[in-house]
């Protein structure tokens, strides 16, 4: 193999962040879904991306230093995510444009108003990243520790569908997997804390925000 062919199929490498992003962008409009949803969850993913890789003392305001996933929590992880959600989901947007993976598109509508898409500009990181959690959670396959984390943040934080359009019941069985993996498989289970805490405190701001915009929203009309 020619070393131009061992580069092309060398995957490129993503953050947890990057992926969940990845999976919420509409890979022709370059619309966000779920927008509410997915910063927070991202912002969960830098603070458990952080864990997996031992640097769990990088973390600004962490409880106590070293790599364990229960030090690498901030004091407070809901001003924690709510603070960093929005540095976060940009950190990650500018990784996949810079691994060229997405494209920004500026337009006006109306002739008015400006918006920013970022469509998909090369789709085999994120296909195979969709083969590999259907084969996790569709064929039953045993998840390695980040699939597992990526699993587990997407079902705290009530992202599902963006892996699995149909997992939007309860009775869903990709919804159901998702549950379970969340639950059992981690081989760290400090790691596991982690990821149940920060995703289910990004799922709680997310409804405290969709809350908050409802409000405003009827008290304007």
């Amino acid at each position: 193999m020619s070393i131009d062919s061992a580069a092309a199929s060398t995957p490129v490498p993503t953050t947890l962040g990057e992926e969940i992003l990845l999976l919420s962008l509409d890979d022709t409009t370059g619309e966000a879904r779920l927008p509410l949803r997915t910063p927070y969850a991202i912002a969960a993913a830098a603070l458990l991306e952080r864990a997996l890789s031992g640097a769990g003392d990088a973390v600004d305001g962490a409880e106590g230093a070293g790599g364990s996933g229960e030090g690498a929590l901030p004091d407070d992880i809901g001003k924690w995510l709510h603070e960093h959600r929005t540095a976060e989901y940009e950190a990650a947007l500018r990784g996949v444009l810079d691994k060229g993976l997405i494209r920004k598109e500026k337009r006006r509508i109306l002739l008015v108003f400006r918006t920013t898409r970022y469509p998909e500009a090369d789709g085999t990181v994120e296909s195979a990243l969709r083969g590999r959690l259907a084969e996790v959670v569709l064929e039953g396959a045993e998840p390695d520790p980040r699939t597992a984390a990526l699993i587990s943040l997407l079902h705290h934080g009530e992202l599902q569908t963006l892996a699995f359009p149909d997992a939007d019941s309860e009775d869903s069985p990709a919804r159901r997997r998702m549950a379970e993996i969340a639950d059992r498989h981690w081989a760290d289970p400090a790691l596991r804390r982690m990821a149940e805490t920060a995703a289910a405190t990004a799922a709680a701001l997310t409804a405290a925000a969709m809350v908050t915009t409802v409000v405003v929203i009827t008290a304007v009309t």
